[in-house]
C-alpha cells in the first residue's frame, strides 16, 4: 500500500452508519450516489450480515472500499475479519475509512488467494470494481504485480467460518477444489459475463462437495449464498 490516494479528511459521505472520506479517485460519480442513497453493495452486504453471527471469523475476498468489512465490524460481534484485495491504493483508502470510523479487528491484505503461492499480474481499471486478475482485450488497464497466497494454507491458518467473495470473475477457479472444512457460510457475487455457464456450475459444484447447500435467505440476483445444514 503506497498511500498515493488523495483523501480529504474534512469531507465525508455517510452511508448506513459509516463515514467515507471524500477523495478524488474512488468516491466519484456512481459510487458517491450509491453511498448517499444507502445502495452501495446492498445485496452483498445484506447477505454477509445474514451469514455472520457473533464469534465468526470472516474472510472478505475482494474487499474493495472496505464497505462490507466495515458493516460487519459495526453490526456483528465477530472474532476477526480478514480482507484481501489486489488493488494496493484502494486498500489504502479502505484503511483510512476504517480508521475514520474507529473500527479495529479488520486486517487488510494486499494479496489475492489462489491454488499456488506466486506473484501474479493484477489489472487495475476504472471503475475500480472492474479490476481483476484477468486481462481483457481492448480494455484499458494498469498492470501491477500482486502476491498470490495459497488458498489452502490461508484457510488452515485463519480458520474462517464465513467467506464473502466478490473477485470479478475469479470465483469459479478459486472455489474449485477448495477445502472448505469448518466454513459454515459462503456468499459469492457471481460474474457470469466473465465465468460463463461453466464457471457458475463450478461454484455450485465446489460448495456442494464441501457440504454447503444453496441458501435462499442469502441469495438475490447475482449474490448466491451457501450454508451447512
Amino acid at each position: 500500500m503506497d498511500g498515493s490516494t488523495s483523501i480529504d479528511p474534512t469531507g465525508y459521505i455517510k452511508s448506513r452508519g459509516l463515514k467515507f472520506p471524500k477523495d478524488g479517485t474512488y468516491l466519484t460519480g456512481k459510487v458517491r450516489g450509491l453511498l448517499r442513497e444507502n445502495g452501495y453493495e446492498r445485496d452483498l452486504t445484506a447477505a454477509a450480515l445474514k451469514a455472520t453471527r457473533a464469534g465468526d471469523t470472516d474472510l472478505d475476498l475482494g474487499c474493495g472500499l472496505g464497505f462490507v468489512a466495515g458493516m460487519l465490524a459495526k453490526r456483528r460481534d465477530v472474532a476477526a475479519i480478514h480482507g484481501y484485495d489486489g488493488n494496493a491504493t484502494l486498500l489504502t483508502y479502505a484503511e483510512a475509512m476504517l480508521a475514520t470510523n474507529g473500527i479495529d479487528g479488520v486486517t487488510l491484505n494486499h494479496a489475492v488467494l489462489g491454488k499456488r503461492k506466486s506473484t501474479v499480474p493484477f489489472y487495475v481499471r476504472a471503475p475500480f470494481a472492474a479490476s481483476s486478475l484477468t486481462p481483457i482485450e481492448g480494455e484499458e488497464a494498469t498492470e501491477t504485480a500482486v502476491e498470490m497466497l495459497n488458498m489452502k494454507t490461508t484457510l488452515t491458518a485463519l480458520k474462517p467460518t464465513v467467506i464473502i467473495c466478490d473477485i470479478e470473475g475469479g470465483e469459479a477457479d478459486l472455489l474449485d477444489g477448495a477445502d472448505l472444512k469448518g466454513v459454515r457460510q459462503v456468499v459469492v457475487k457471481l460474474h457470469p459475463a466473465h465465468i460463463g455457464h461453466e464457471g457458475m456450475l463450478k461454484v455450485f459444484d465446489a460448495t456442494a462437495k464441501a457440504g454447503l447447500a444453496y441458501d435462499p435467505r442469502l441469495s438475490a440476483g447475482r449474490i448466491v449464498g451457501f450454508g451447512t445444514a
